[in-house]
C-alpha cells in the first residue's frame, strides 16, 4: 500500500534559489535511485517561517528517507498524513 509522508526541513536563511536547488535534486534522486518505493510529489517553501515541506509517496518512511539521503536532503522529521477533500455539492 502506497502512504503519503511529509518530510520537514527548517532551513534558516533559505532563498528561493537554493530551495529550487533542492527541488531538482530531489527529482534527479528518484530517477537516478529507480527506487519505486518512494517517489518525490512537490513541496511548500514557507519563507517568513524558514520552513519546507516536501511531499513524497511511498511504501514506507524508510523509503522516503533513503530518497531524501540520496538527494543529500537534510530534514528534521518525516511525518504520515493523510488527505481529505469536500464532497461535491450539487448545483
Amino acid at each position: 500500500m502506497t502512504r503519503s509522508y511529509l518530510v520537514e526541513c527548517y532551513w534558516p536563511g533559505i532563498t528561493t534559489a537554493a530551495y529550487a536547488e533542492t527541488v531538482d535534486r530531489l527529482a534527479s534522486a528518484a530517477v537516478a535511485t529507480d527506487d519505486a518505493d518512494a517517489r518525490f510529489l512537490d513541496s511548500l517553501l514557507v519563507p517568513v517561517d524558514e520552513v519546507v515541506f516536501y511531499r513524497f509517496s511511498g511504501q514506507s518512511a524508510t523509503a522516503v528517507e533513503r530518497l531524501c539521503a540520496h538527494a543529500g536532503l537534510r530534514f528534521h522529521r518525516i511525518l504520515e498524513y493523510v488527505t481529505a477533500a469536500p464532497a461535491p455539492h450539487p448545483a
